[in-house]
């Protein structure tokens, strides 16, 4: 950590969900901005208003053919082709001329008379019945935030940043990671959010420290204020102090040396103090992350997220994604990665895919429900994981499945798929497995059912929770009524664990509760053999995994499972870990 000039401290406290400490300056990620108010200017300042807009057009206009060339770079023409278009709209002369005709007759500031004017152009694209034209209502939008921002001498919400920041935001959807520039983003501050939620679950599999609940940051601090991210204390100081600095420099210190016992034997399989093996594995998303995980201990990658690859490049075609998709299997070959096919919808919009808002996304059109409605997104991915396979071991496993229904249709799909290829002289591999998501009480009910159909389930526990017990994970009201140790949800888990085995299928832990190590035994106990984790927390998860015993684990389940309070079932668990690990609790 590097010095920083003098100044008073000033401190908020929110709720720790990744550890690590970094000291940066701040990127404020602004995820709106309020409709600018009808100002009147003075006679005589026309010229400087419009001065104005012509400086954040020019900005604008370097910041999109930047982003062309990169796109140029990396995905090819086609997709820098959409930025084509937004240099068209920013140059439209006779928007520019109409904006100035509002300033000099109504003697109003500019960002009124601009925005209103491109409000009028998206409204009337919005209502058209061509849908061609209709998506270029997406392109307006996204042209006219950025002139906004730039008028109002704010970053954009897709920065190309010169140097490290640590990314403050009300909240930070998927749509907006995939934007960064994430070789450069050192730590989050959150307003909003929770240890399951977005933020969190992307901070700890990139290995960056993150705090949510800062309620207000956004409005009190500026891009380019110094802080420090403290993601184990809940902390952002803005200007730390030399005495602070000094403080966290020894405490990072210690923080290493403690965690270099369990770092030595992360690449040696985890077997239990009596013998029994526990596949852990990583939770990843984007292909930057394979050297992480290849890093990091894990024995397979037990989630990849594909829906973020998506979201970087929508219009990616099946040779892209099976490029894509082909290097991360390549990579960590011979390791098993598992992919998820999209999971869109809910707080992973695709707004392409989704021009009418839905009243409630989390019970809409996601997951598979959404790949069984566009056939055609979900040929051209299953098809790029099939060829995908031929570069190792691979697993696909389908989100979001409320029934056996949904995981005949989409295995049909993908059967379809794979005599296609075959018939064009494709060799799809035989050995490719076929799993379902349970993360809805429904499919848990019912997976005896979905176990007869598949090769392997994966429970994920985010959903699962939230569904079970009626709790949006991401609402602050009811953020404590969210209880992964409600006797519910642990009745959905055993019950799903039971049919799993009873059809002498594996099943494992994908969502954030298998990265609990209060829980490590508690889930070892009910019966799951397979936990896929942050890779952040691989270490940890071996090194506890390797100090229990399986017989001990189930007679902690057994008495857990006629327990009706949610904090007694997490104290009972956390008493045989703390008596099994406490270093990992210091």
């Amino acid at each position: 950590m590097t010095s920083t000039p003098t100044s008073h401290e000033k401190i908020w406290t929110g709720t720790a969900v990744s550890d690590g400490v970094a000291h940066a300056v701040v990127h404020v990620l602004k995820d709106h901005f309020d409709e600018p108010d009808e100002e009147p200017i003075q006679p005589g300042t026309e010229d400087h208003e419009m001065a104005r807009l012509n400086a954040a057009l020019e900005v604008t206009r370097q910041e999109i053919e930047e982003l062309q060339r990169v796109m140029d770079g990396e995905q090819g023409s086609a997709e820098s082709e959409i930025f084509e278009t937004h240099l068209l709209i920013l140059q439209d002369s006779t928007i520019l001329k109409q904006t100035e005709k509002i300033v000099r007759e109504k003697l109003v500031c500019v960002d009124w008379a601009y925005y209103k004017l491109m409000c009028k152009h998206m409204d009337a694209l919005r209502g058209l019945s061509d849908a061609y034209l209709r998506e270029r209502f997406l392109d307006v939008k996204d042209v006219t935030h950025r002139v906004m921002r730039h008028l109002r001498g704010e970053l954009l919400n897709h920065p190309m940043f010169d140097e490290p920041v640590i990314v403050v935001a009300h909240d930070l959807t998927p749509s907006d990671t995939v934007q960064l520039d994430r070789t450069k983003v050192l730590g989050f501050a959150v307003e909003t959010g929770s240890s399951v939620s977005h933020a969190a679950i992307i901070a700890r599999s990139l290995a960056l420290p993150a705090v949510v609940k800062m309620h207000g940051i956004c409005d009190e601090l500026h891009s380019g204020d110094t802080v420090l991210l403290d993601g184990e204390g809940g902390l952002l100081i803005k200007n730390p102090s030399q005495d602070t600095l000094a403080r966290y420099r020894l405490r990072e210190e210690q923080a290493e040396r403690r965690e270099d016992v369990f770092q030595v034997e992360r690449h040696k399989p985890s077997l239990t103090v009596c013998g029994s093996s526990i596949c852990v594995g990583a939770n990843a998303e984007f292909i930057e992350e394979v050297e992480i995980v290849e890093d990091s201990g894990a024995e397979e990658v037990g989630l990849f997220r594909t829906e973020f690859l998506h979201l970087e490049n929508p219009d990616a075609t099946e040779d892209q994604l099976a490029a894509a998709y082909g290097r991360v299997v390549s990579s960590l070959a011979p390791k098993r990665v598992v992919f998820r096919t999209l999971d869109l919808g809910g707080d992973k919009i695709d707004e392409r895919l989704a021009l009418e808002p839905e009243p409630n996304p989390f019970l809409g059109w996601r997951g598979i429900r959404l790949s069984l409605g566009r056939v055609d997104l979900f040929k051209r991915q299953l098809r790029a994981l099939l060829r995908a396979a031929a570069n190792g071991r691979v697993g696909i496993m389908f989100p979001m499945v409320s029934g056996v229904q949904e995981v005949l249709d989409a295995k049909a799909v993908l059967n379809d798929c794979a005599d296609e290829l075959t018939a064009e002289g494709v060799d799809v591999p035989d050995e490719i497995e076929v799993g379902a998501m349970i993360e809805i009480p429904s499919a848990a009910l019912s997976a005896d059912l979905i176990s007869a159909e598949v090769d392997f389930l994966s429970l994920g526990t985010n959903d699962l929770i939230q569904y079970t017990i009626a709790v949006d994970r991401l609402n602050d009201r009811v953020a404590g009524l969210y209880q992964p140790t409600h006797p519910a949800v642990l009745r959905l888990i055993s019950m799903s664990v039971q049919a799993a085995r009873g059809a002498g299928i594996r099943i494992g832990m994908c969502g954030e509760m298998a990265s609990d190590l209060t829980l490590t035994p508690l889930m070892i106990g009910l019966g799951l053999n397979e936990l896929s984790v942050a890779t952040t927390q691989i270490a940890r998860v071996k090194h506890a995994v390797r100090r229990l015993r399986v017989s001990e684990c189930e007679e902690l389940a057994k008495n857990v499972l006629t327990c009706t309070s949610p904090a007694k079932i997490r104290d009972l668990s956390r008493a045989v870990a703390d008596r099994c690990y406490p270093e990992l609790f210091e």
